[in-house]
């Protein structure tokens, strides 16, 4: 089980809240890091692609929502 998990995504319910969803449902322990829109344009140039949801897992960046969503879903036994 990872030590340290951190989700950052937009304050929405859009492709960051599946992972969201899988993470409390299998009681795994996460930062939650809701980015505001004045945030990200200084965010931006530092995230893979250029894009949100990044999952960061002992240090480790995991960028797309389908790799992450697979892969949460495998922590929370839910897959």
């Amino acid at each position: 089980m990872p030590k340290d998990v951190k989700l950052s995504y937009f304050d929405l319910a859009a492709k960051g809240e599946p992972t969201r969803l899988m993470f409390t449902l299998g009681k795994i322990p996460f930062e939650d890091k809701r980015v505001t829109f004045q945030q990200w344009p200084e965010m931006k140039p530092s995230t893979p692609f250029g894009q949100l949801p990044v999952l960061e897992v002992d240090g480790t960046t995991i960028a797309q929502a389908g790799a992450i969503e697979r892969y949460a879903a495998k922590l929370a036994h839910l897959y």
